[in-house]
């Protein structure tokens, strides 16, 4: 019987692994394919991002709503020759971040297969894990449209009713009601947030390897899941709030190194930029549709660069987190356990009874 490792002791043997991977010995081209697959999926260091600032811009001037919102308003003659091509390019993003979604879904199996077998096969893996991919593709889909649409129930729903009922017009009669009100839909909307972001965490680190090794659906995994839940609520418990930790010291760490990197890239991209910039002033060249394009491109191609960078600085933590993830539940799956550990060694018989 294999022991079962706590949120803690699965730290240490993530920790070798990562060394064993990507250090001891150091192959730069394996770290470049894990870098691909980190891009992919989104696995920055602790999953961090970068909040957008609040630019207060004052209009020119004040309009009323009526003619901000009119069709006939002079601002809506100007965007009226260009609506089908921002209708076009919103659908085309809407597209692309689906594409993403689902190459990111198939990208997850080939991270677990590259940190559990330490082989990293972008092509082969591709091909592999299209079935169990594309059913954690639509469960993905689900929760991303489920949320909102639960939100929206639990939270629209009282503020239409209160709309209706008149409370808003009247808001100094039902001041207790109002706060008491919102007090309760803010408790539900974190409430519904926490319980989606459980939901797509056990998905990812414990239903992605029972697809995977055993060739299940997404609610088939889901099912074999929830009794090993049930049964040690304290240590999975453990588990998100270590996970929580470990996220928010790697999102720092790495974090600093990842500008740094950025740092590095930017000072010599923008010198030659402005060096670009200059010479073309220099020559006589104006803004039009070549030039403009020109400048998109070269701009879309030095932010996927950037992108990359991170990728690459973040790649130990995203193996660290997936050999974490490995190691706590792979103590509790035997299946997955056999290829992390090697076979459980069997236990010893007791000797035979002499014979009378």
């Amino acid at each position: 019987m294999r022991a079962r490792l706590s949120a803690i002791n699965s730290m240490s043997p993530a920790f070798e692994q990562v060394k064993r991977q990507l250090f001891v010995p150091f192959r730069f081209r394996h770290w470049l394919r894990l870098a691909t697959v980190c891009l992919v999926t989104g696995d920055f260091a602790g999953g961090g991002g970068w909040g957008g600032g609040n630019f207060n811009v004052p209009p020119p001037r004040q309009r009323r709503a009526a003619e901000l919102f009119s069709l006939a308003s002079p601002a809506w003659e100007q965007i009226r020759p260009y609506l089908l091509w921002i209708l076009l390019g919103v659908a085309l993003l809407f597209g692309l971040v689906i594409l993403w979604l689902y190459a990111a879904s198939v990208y997850r199996f080939i991270l677990f297969d590259s940190v559990l077998y330490n082989r990293c096969e972008l092509r082969q893996g591709w091909r592999r894990w299209q079935e169990q991919g594309s059913s954690y593709f639509l469960f993905i889909l689900a929760l991303g449209f489920g949320l909102p649409a639960i939100l929206l129930l639990l939270i629209g729903g009282p503020i239409v009713l209160a709309w209706r009922a008149g409370i808003f017009r009247q808001p100094g009669q039902h001041l207790v009601l109002l706060i008491v009100g919102g007090f309760v839909l803010i408790l539900v909307f974190f409430v519904v947030l926490m319980a989606g972001a459980l939901v797509g965490l056990f998905a990812k680190d414990f239903a992605v390897p029972l697809m995977a090794m055993d060739g299940l659906g997404m609610m088939d995994a889901w099912r074999r899941m929830s009794p090993m839940l049930a049964a040690e609520k304290g240590a999975f418990a453990g588990y998100v709030l270590m996970k929580i930790v470990l996220a928010v010291g790697s999102a720092i760490l790495f974090g600093i190194l990842s500008l740094f990197a950025i740092l590095a890239v930017c000072i010599p991209v923008g010198l030659a930029g402005v060096v670009i910039f200059l010479v073309a002033r220099a020559a006589g060249a104006t803004w039009n549709l070549t030039t403009i394009s020109a400048v998109v491109i070269l701009g879309g191609v030095v932010v996927g660069a950037l992108f990359y960078v991170i990728a690459f600085v973040s790649t130990p933590a995203m193996v660290f987190f997936q050999s974490y993830s490995l190691h706590f539940f792979g103590s509790r799956y035997a299946k997955l356990g056999d290829a992390l550990f090697g076979p459980t060694p069997p236990e010893p018989q007791a000797p035979p009874a002499p014979a009378t």
